[in-house]
């Protein structure tokens, strides 16, 4: 069941970017769609959807950790996303 992701963390849009680097190009196994915002004071929001809400905890696991942690290793932990199983979906 295809999931929505929204979370808001600390981070600037510069370790934003930083990371985003250190993830690479290749879209994530799962992954549908990513937007991210900045709120200023050096917090970001983020909404993805995602196939499951497995395919989003292992690329936290296994990706988005590991490049949070060479681009800030004292990064605050995020809060846990909200997750929720999507009832509509229409893409453009």
């Amino acid at each position: 069941m295809a999931v929505v992701v929204i979370q808001e963390f600390e981070a600037t849009p510069e370790q934003y970017d930083q990371v985003n680097e250190k993830l690479g190009d290749r879209t994530p196994e799962g992954a549908i769609l990513h937007a991210a915002s900045d709120l200023g004071g050096g917090r970001m929001k983020s909404v993805d959807v995602w196939e499951s809400a497995e395919h989003f905890q292992n690329f936290v696991q296994d990706r988005l950790i590991p490049a949070i942690a060479e681009v800030n290793p004292d990064a605050p932990q995020a809060p846990e996303p909200e997750i929720r199983e999507i009832y509509d979906l229409q893409q453009a």
